[in-house]
């Protein structure tokens, strides 16, 4: 009986055994997988191995990268098979989020640290997962202060790699950015940075570019310095404008290296974005204004002279977007500008050489080391070619050299002036004493004569003849004087036009805010006193830069668009005066006074137009007509119409039935003086998604035919509810074709512009 307990106790210490070995095996199987995040997708061959001898690794083969087209993952929801091998003809400028791994094996006995530079992402943050679930992080980026970041020296963000000793370390990078614009400085800065060094090698790479930077800003300011002494000697003006070219370009350079951020902005890296802007397109502005008056167009190269002056109002029309904040059209219109100038400059000093002048052979020179380092810039701007590690050295180089040549050619110019005067003036003095004498002489001869009256006589008609002469001179020169003017006037009103087509929504934002729409715009004269308007109200929370801005960081939801036509007393110039106030009006009572309600937005136009005009005080009656609505995305389907409009309806459609109706808004102008003032309306619809609305000014219903007979509001609504079935595209089409077909030859009577909009 003890030998059956003992052999049944023995049975039970053996099943004990077996299961308490059973579950340390599976607790050892189960530990790659608890690991499996950290390590599994990872390549052997894409690990970097840490070498004792290098000072700098290239990080292009080791990278896994992964793109977040929607910018919805977070560290914790990344699966490791989403990775897959880096390459760069894959980076996307349409991409917002980009994550980056990398896994770096320290085979060495001490901690090591990498320095990676990422360039000019907007934000970069830096994920190191210590355990399962337990990670930290590092802040970085071109939007990020520098006070929370790892890395505060150097004009570019940094960020540091620590791996422990004997161990292999996983990082990953979040790259984040704003725009498509700061898309494009990602991909160039994935192609240019991304580099590793460690301590030493950053520091040794960190002091010599600064050296080379501290080397030409030196050069730089000597020049300026020097220039600026003699234009307060001389009070020559090309010498000012060639002071204040210098000062912008340094202000360019210093911020695009980031000195200026390291040095003085520190906490306001969005401020320096801006200073970079504005202070690149006031160069060129500068550049242009130093060479009409150094190259003297105006004498030999008159053709170049008059395409320069357009291009000096192009640059004062792009500095004008970036104070009304359209950062995007002002960056591609600068783009385009700085080569269109330089090529012209180089013509324009060509035709001055030729026609000459020839100590502007040192302006030739000085621009075309511009032109090359400018053209070496871009090309690798573009990733057409690879010169990263010299960039900075060649374009900083090339200005020096072009202020030096400036300089040079600033000082022979005047020297040969000098020499100039000097020679005229003893020119002078032998002409004068040459007809000194001739005039003791014809006095003799006129006292020999003077006995003679048919002489006398034929002297005076001769000098009757000479004034005769003069008078048809003088005349010629003012009729040519008022050609010129004339021409004058009308290329100025020509300008004026493309400043207001860039003052108007362009297709992509209208498209952006309301996919499906039409717009029918044509000024009676060059320039429209007509006008639309569109904004877009987000939630996001506010900050020290507009929502306007390239750089804002967050997107909020979209809860409001707004829509107006508007129809300014006048048209032409007064009229386009008019748009431009109304303009700038509606985005400050908008964006900066955060008012939304139609009717609240519509009397405030109505008394900042009183106010801005002083019509209580001159009795001015300039104002506008307007119709305004809100669209309010209430769910899918559903959407809320608010609409307020000042002596101008709102056509529409509901419940997808084609049936077109009308609100007429209230019979109220904006601006003016009345006896007595009545409020705004606002009226409210609820409508569905494919429904249509349409806003007009009274330019189409009131055009007249050969006859005299107008359109009318009602062969205009007729025609609207025949074409209101048809996609948006082919209404414009029918509308356009039932203008054409009722005007003719008959000239235009007013500025017409009609809005059609599927919601």
């Amino acid at each position: 009986m003890k030998n059956k307990e003992n052999k049944k106790y023995k049975i039970n210490l053996n099943f004990k055994v077996i299961f308490a070995g059973l579950f340390v095996s599976a607790f050892i199987f189960s530990i790659p997988l608890v690991a499996q995040p950290f390590t599994k997708g990872i390549n052997s061959e894409r690990l970097l191995l840490l070498d004792s001898l290098k000072e700098e690794y290239e990080l292009d083969n080791y990278f896994d990268i992964f793109k977040d087209e929607n910018n919805s993952y977070t560290f914790e929801a990344l699966n490791p098979y989403l990775f897959k091998a880096y390459q760069f003809e894959e980076v996307s400028e349409d991409v917002e989020t980009y994550w980056l791994r990398i896994a770096i094996k320290n085979p060495h006995f001490s901690t090591q640290k990498l320095l990676v530079p990422t360039g000019f992402i907007d934000s970069v943050t830096l994920f190191i997962e210590e355990t399962r679930g337990i990670y930290s992080t590092q802040l970085g980026g071109s939007l990020i202060p520098r006070s929370e970041r790892s890395v505060k020296r150097g004009g570019i963000s940094v960020s540091v790699l620590e791996i422990p000793a004997q161990a292999t370390k996983i990082f990953f990078f979040r790259l984040r950015s704003s725009t498509r614009l700061s898309s494009q400085d990602a991909r160039y800065s994935l192609r240019r940075w991304f580099t590793a060094y460690t301590p030493d090698g950053y520091e040794a790479e960190f002091l010599t570019a600064r050296s080379f930077h501290n080397f030409f800003y030196g050069a730089i300011w000597v020049m300026l310095i020097y220039n600026l002494l003699v234009f307060i000697a001389l009070r020559d003006r090309q010498y000012i404008f060639y002071v204040l070219y210098n000062f912008l370009i340094f202000t360019y350079i210093f911020s695009n290296i980031g000195q200026l951020g390291e040095l003085f902005l520190m906490e306001y890296p969005r401020l320096d974005v801006g200073i970079r802007l504005f202070s690149g397109i006031l160069s060129v502005f500068a550049l242009l204004m130093f060479a009409k008056d150094h190259l003297k167009t105006v004498i030999f190269a008159s053709r170049w002279h008059r395409l320069i002056q357009v291009l000096v109002y192009i640059t004062l029309g792009i500095t004008t977007l970036y104070f009304l904040r359209f950062w995007h059209l002002g960056r591609v219109a600068t783009t385009i500008i700085l080569p269109l100038s330089l090529i012209a400059l180089l013509f324009a000093g060509f035709r001055t050489y030729n026609e000459g002048h020839k100590n502007v052979k040192y302006f030739l020179w000085g621009n075309s080391f511009f032109v090359i380092a400018i053209t070496i810039y871009s090309l690798e701007l573009l990733l057409f070619i690879d010169t990263s590690r010299y960039l900075e050295t060649i374009v900083l180089a090339s200005i020096t050299l072009q202020m030096a040549l400036f300089s040079y050619g600033l000082a022979a110019t005047f020297n040969q002036t000098r020499k100039q005067l000097i020679h005229n003036k003893l020119q002078q003095e032998r002409e004068k004493q040459a007809l000194i004498e001739a005039k003791n002489k014809e006095l003799e001869e006129k006292v020999i004569q003077r006995t003679n009256d048919l002489t006398e006589k034929t002297i005076l008609l001769e000098e009757k003849q000479i004034e005769i002469l003069a008078q048809s001179e003088q005349i010629k020169l003012q009729s040519n004087e008022i050609s010129h003017q004339h021409k004058q006037m009308t290329d100025s009103i020509r300008y004026a036009e493309k400043i207001q087509q860039a003052i108007l929504p362009s297709q992509e934002t209208l498209h952006h805010t309301f996919e499906k729409h039409f717009v029918i715009f044509r000024p009676k004269d060059i320039v429209s006193g007509d006008f639309y308007w569109t904004a877009t109200i987000q939630t996001a929370a506010p900050t020290i830069i507009p929502r306007r801005s390239p750089i804002e960081l967050q997107h909020g939801e979209v809860t409001k668009k707004i829509i107006a036509a508007v129809d300014c007393t006048g048209h032409g110039v007064p009229g386009a005066f008019m748009s431009v106030i109304g303009t700038i009006l509606l985005n400050e009572i908008v964006h900066l006074k955060n008012t939304y309600d139609s009717d609240e937005i519509l009397e405030s136009l109505h008394q900042q137009i009183q106010k801005s005009l002083r019509q209580d005080e001159k009795a001015n009656a300039d104002g506008m007509d307007v119709a305004l609505c809100i669209v309010e995305e209430i769910t899918e389907e559903d959407r809320t119409i608010y609409f307020t409009g000042a002596k101008r309806p709102l056509y529409y459609t509901e419940n997808k039935q084609n049936e077109l109706k009308t609100l007429q808004g209230t019979r109220k102008s904006i601006g003016g003086i009345t006896r007595k003032e009545k409020p705004f309306v606002c009226e409210k619809i609820q409508l569905q998604k494919g429904d249509k609305i349409y806003l007009t000014s009274d330019g189409l219903i009131d055009q007249p035919n050969a006859e005299g007979k107008k359109i009318g509001s009602r062969k205009f609504a007729k025609t609207l509810q025949e074409i209101v079935h048809l996609p948006m595209e082919e209404q414009y089409v029918a509308l356009m074709q039932m203008l054409d077909l009722h005007q003719q030859d008959t000239p235009q009577r007013d500025d017409i512009t009609v809005i059609g909009i599927e919601i």
